[in-house]
């Protein structure tokens, strides 16, 4: 139970992260950004090829302690440079009739890089952005006892849309809407589309609430599902979060969230959470 269980999580973080930070709106001339992260993920169940959920065989379980650090500056008012890296902890158990067997791997995971530029702004209340990035592994496949990715480089174009609202009950509400596509470069892929929409509530002005959902779907030319789920690179998932952030200077705040994959196929069926601390430099 490895890959698809480390591509569902990265996707969780570095999604979070983006949408928790800024999401897409410009970092500002020569300013930075960084959230260091805290990621917790676990799934005991999974959710087969017809979108059962199902125990796995020998009552496989996987834990990942997941510590990030997303890295954002702004070249112009709307070109940014961002830096995303992972190292996540992660351990999985399956029982047999000899018993039960433990793994364990740690270490840097996938670094993502790129560029996000901000296409269209309509009065400066929202954005249009586009951002295209870089996937490179940090790790050999085969060193540790679970895979802490698929180990080949990849790409990714997402494109955003970011915004406040000012009329109606919504006034003072914030938005982001992504949708991107995310290629592995191996004769299996997988392709893979990513989607999110997120709604953002101020409960005062240091106190605030969102609301989210996205997940991803990856296709690719191995169909073959095993309740091993590291062989699987077709999948699907959508997952809910809610998130909770508190604003201590214009400089640093902090947020927590939990999620929990409600619906997916060939994959696992996890719930877990983050703390995430921005820094505005």
């Amino acid at each position: 139970m490895k890959r698809t269980y480390i591509l569902c999580l990265l996707l969780v973080i570095l999604g979070s992260a983006r949408q928790q930070a800024f999401a897409g709106w410009p970092i500002g001339k020569y300013r930075n950004i960084v959230v260091p992260s805290f990621n917790y993920y676990h799934s005991s169940k999974i959710y087969d090829s017809g979108g059962r959920k199902v125990t796995p065989a020998g009552n496989s379980q996987f834990t990942s302690y997941a510590y990030g650090l997303y890295v954002g500056y702004g070249i112009t008012r709307r070109l940014d440079l961002i830096v995303n890296v992972l190292a996540p902890d992660q351990r999985s158990q399956f029982t047999s009739t000899a018993g039960t067997t433990y793994q364990q791997s740690f270490g840097f995971g996938d670094i993502q890089a790129g560029l996000s530029y901000a296409l269209v702004n309509f009065d400066y209340k929202a954005y249009f952005s586009v951002q295209v990035s870089g996937i490179a592994p940090l790790y050999k496949n085969g060193d540790q006892d679970l895979d802490l990715g698929y180990g080949v480089f990849g790409s990714e174009i997402k494109f955003m849309y970011t915004g406040s609202f000012s009329k109606n009950f919504l006034r003072g509400c914030y938005f982001n809407v992504e949708t991107g596509y995310r290629r592995y470069f191996d004769s299996q892929g997988p392709n893979v589309i990513i989607y999110s929409a997120l709604l953002g509530v101020p409960l005062d002005k240091r106190n605030q609430v969102s609301f989210e959902v996205g997940g991803q779907r990856s296709s690719s030319a191995n169909k073959t599902f095993n309740q091993n789920l590291s062989i699987n690179r077709d999948f699907a998932f959508t997952k809910g979060a809610i998130n909770i952030g508190h604003t201590f200077s214009r400089r640093f705040s902090l947020f927590g969230n939990g999620f929990y994959t409600f619906a997916g196929r060939n994959t696992g069926v996890g719930y877990g959470g983050a703390l995430q601390a921005i820094l505005k430099i």
